[in-house]
């Protein structure tokens, strides 16, 4: 990979890190409870169809992203 890529990669992932412990701090915990699956699922949708995104915006679907992975990843193999 290329130093410009890997280093704009970096800095997302941090940038997101930041925000999960704002997050988390602030009380926000349960992430990896499948019960949030549908409400993940929600939110990325109601964040993707904003008419203007921010960089906060697309930090939060990128968190959401990973919650939704994170849920699907554990629960491989069985039937949903």
């Amino acid at each position: 990979m290329e130093d410009k890529l890997f280093n704009a990669s970096m800095e997302f992932v941090r940038t997101c890190d930041k925000r999960l412990e704002e997050k988390e701090k602030a009380g926000w915990v349960g992430w990896d409870k499948y019960v949030f699956k549908g409400r993940y699922k929600g939110k990325i949708r109601l964040l993707s169809r904003k008419q203007k995104l921010t960089q906060e915006d697309l930090v939060d679907i990128s968190n959401y992203c990973m919650f939704l992975w994170n849920l699907m990843e554990s629960r491989k193999g069985e039937s949903n």
